[in-house]
């Protein structure tokens, strides 16, 4: 059954490439991240128009898609959005492609304003007819609301001991504050509430707490350090109620006038979404599977809260794996009801008991929801990437459409349950791992174009890198001393400099247990041993031996803060082999 869905799924697919060419519209992503490119490139395949606005000028991410990129690299920029950056972005988009045209917006994340707002500015009759967008996560992903959300949703049992503070708070509250939430070892984990990008602190004194709410004049959740490993649970959402105005399913935004950051708003939201007609006969969760993903690793980024990547095929233990089916179904649930259509998920921690707690909600596509997809397809599985796209772009006024997406409905479990243990692959985000007082300072020192990567191990422990002429990966043996991996889009060119923390490109391929990038030692997800000095070559090969040193989290007043299971120490200084890329 779900490979006949599956190949459903795809024929509904090229549907809408050939409705979309017929029709004269082109669909739109104004921004680029690697992972948020791949449906782009197949559409195209298969006789659809889709075009990239970002990136940077000259690189072309895939070899198919047209893309618009400006004189600096705006990938740094996919989920923040500096006062006019998005303008830029949309205003990379040539005139021809908007004049008297019809387009969809594919957007991984909109800006506050909205991408479709930003190209209608634009002037130039441009007609919108389909699109992604929603902005719901403005609710959603506000961590302020993140215990009301769960609790009404039914996943009390799963809410780490959390409260919101602010600068409003006298020293002494603040103290309180600290000594209820704090863990065993007096570790807590301070957000901001709202989206202004300040990265995720691990604080684990009362001073340095108390110190750091008084200078702040923004809220922030203040949570229990959980000891865990960490996941990301994908699923998509929705409902069968055709869109009356266009494509798709019938989505809603928040209504007007609510309090984002008030807790309470969801009765309003989910009475909003009721008005347009959606109820618990018409909504769907379709559940992926909760991929293992590591934090902050002291090698591969520069702070200690940022995710530097995920093993997708990892398998979890059947009580494990049944309180991620609780989270999935009933968190899903609630956001449809909301009126959330598409891609969502949520980050979670898992303790050394096994017992999960919910750390936040995603209300967007997330890092590994992609490549989960891909690997679900070549398995025969209805793919969460394109389930997502048959809700927003598909017309649900011919009745296969509306039979499809009534079946993947009802198979939603049997789809869950296949997710659950087919195979996965891996991916390894490498960022600008330099300060920023580094910033223009490190120019790659080689090319790295995407592709396919042979490593041969040296007898002195490290790891040649020489480009390849294979198309395709094999899966990892690291006891051979020959491996296969992929450098996916993007790439290094000589003399390219990056923003500080900006993601350059991915490792992808293929591994499992003990041969993967990423595993679990002693209850937490950290960087396999095995594969630190591999990252440690290509960061040298690419920017010099030095560079590794000039990450922040290497600086003497670093603390343990990083989730690699070791300790932050200076990197070792002598020489290494540099691969030579055709």
């Amino acid at each position: 059954m779900l490979e006949t869905l599956k190949k459903g799924l795809d024929a509904a697919f090229e549907r809408i490439a050939g409705e979309f060419a017929a029709e004269g519209v082109t669909i739109l992503m104004p921004t680029f991240s690697p992972p948020q490119g791949r449906l782009l490139s197949e559409f195209n395949r298969v006789g659809g128009k889709a075009a990239i606005a970002g990136g940077k000028n000259n690189t072309q991410a895939f070899r198919n898609v047209t893309q618009y990129g400006l004189d600096f690299d705006t990938t740094a920029y996919i989920n923040m959005f500096p006062p006019g950056m998005s303008e830029k972005i949309v205003c990379a988009i040539p005139d021809k492609m908007l004049e008297d045209k019809k387009v969809a917006v594919f957007a991984f994340i909109p800006p506050p304003a909205s991408w479709a707002k930003h190209i209608a500015d634009r002037g130039l009759n441009t007609e919108i007819v389909a699109s992604n967008e929603q902005n719901t996560r403005m609710f959603f992903e506000n961590k302020g609301n993140l215990m009301h959300v769960l609790e009404d949703a039914g996943l009390k049992a799963y809410v780490i001991p959390t409260e919101v503070v602010s600068s409003l708070l006298s020293e002494q509250e603040l103290r309180d504050v600290y000594n209820r939430v704090k863990n065993d070892k007096g570790k807590v984990v301070v957000q901001t509430c709202i989206e202004d990008y300040e990265p995720t602190r691990f604080i684990d004194s009362e001073e340095e707490f108390v110190d750091r709410i008084r200078k702040a004049k923004i809220p922030f959740k203040v949570s229990r350090f959980i000891e865990g490993n960490e996941a990301n649970l994908s699923f998509v959402v929705g409902n069968t109620l055709p869109n009356e105005n266009g494509r798709g399913v019938t989505k809603v935004n928040l209504p007007e006038g609510i309090d984002r950051g008030k807790p309470e708003s969801l009765v309003a939201i989910q009475a909003h979404a009721a008005e347009a007609g959606i109820n618990e006969s018409n909504v769907f969760c379709i559940n992926g599977r909760a991929t293992l993903k590591v934090v902050g690793d002291s090698l591969l980024a520069n702070q200690p809260g940022d995710s530097v990547g995920n093993n997708i095929g990892h398998v979890y233990d059947a009580p494990i794996a049944q309180q991620i089916t609780e989270i999935g179904e009933k968190l899903g649930k609630k956001m449809a009801l909301c009126g959330k259509v598409g891609l969502a998920g949520a980050d979670l921690i898992i303790d050394g008991s096994g017992k999960i707690w919910i750390n936040e909600i995603n209300d967007r596509q997330q890092g590994p929801t992609d490549q989960m997809s891909a690997d679900a397809e070549a398995s025969g599985i209805p793919g969460l990437s394109r389930m997502a796209w048959f809700a927003h772009y598909a017309d649900f006024s011919k009745e296969e459409n509306l039979n499809l997406l009534s079946a993947l409905r009802d198979n939603a479990d049997a789809i869950h349950q296949k997710y659950l243990t087919s195979p996965g692959s891996f991916y390894i985000k490498v960022f600008a791992t330099h300060d920023e007082k580094f910033d223009g300072e490190c120019p790659a020192l080689k090319d790295l174009p995407a592709g396919v990567y042979d490593l041969r191990k040296q007898e002195d422990g490290s790891w040649q890198w020489s480009k390849s002429d294979k198309t395709d990966v094999r899966k990892v043996d690291l006891d051979s001393g020959i491996i296969s991996i992929k450098v996916s889009s993007g790439g290094l060119k000589t003399g390219d400099t990056f923003p500080s923390g900006a993601e350059m490109f991915r490792i992808t391929g293929k591994a499992a247990g003990n041969d993967a990038p990423f595993v679990i030692e002693d209850g937490v997800s950290c960087l396999n041993p095995q594969w630190r000095s591999i990252i440690e070559q290509l960061y040298s090969d690419c920017f010099g031996p030095d560079y590794v040193a000039k990450n922040p989290q290497y600086e003497p007043s670093a603390l343990e803060v990083s989730n690699d299971n070791t300790k932050i120490k200076a990197p070792p200084k002598n020489a290494v082999k540099a691969f030579k890329p055709v």
